[in-house]
């Protein structure tokens, strides 16, 4: 293998390595004023939650962290390209219960 190969490699790798590690989780969906969360639209107030009638989740305003907590449903193992879903209009939690996989 020549020097020019050798070196293209090494810095293929260590570009791949750089941007592998120094990848952040960015959610511009996201924000924090006045001591409000602001997720998806939705204002939610320190220490409330928020229960958004098209997604099976709960979300809370957590000032101290000045992060927003999703929960979600636990809906069991996952298989192939299979996608779940649940029915709308029932809100989390009980639409947990509905979840059903589309293959």
């Amino acid at each position: 293998m020549s020097k020019i190969m050798l070196k293209f490699l090494l810095l293929a790798i260590g570009l791949t390595a750089h941007i592998v590690l120094g990848e952040k989780a960015n959610v511009d969906s996201f924000k924090f004023v006045n001591g409000t969360c602001i997720y998806r639209g939705y204002t939610i107030e320190a220490y409330d939650a928020e229960v958004p009638r098209d997604i099976c989740e709960m979300w809370e305003c957590d000032p101290d962290k000045r992060a927003i907590v999703v929960t979600g449903c636990y809906i069991g193992e996952r298989y192939g390209s299979c996608y779940h879903h649940s029915r709308h209009g029932i809100r989390w939690p009980l639409c947990c219960r509905t979840y059903q996989a589309t293959c």
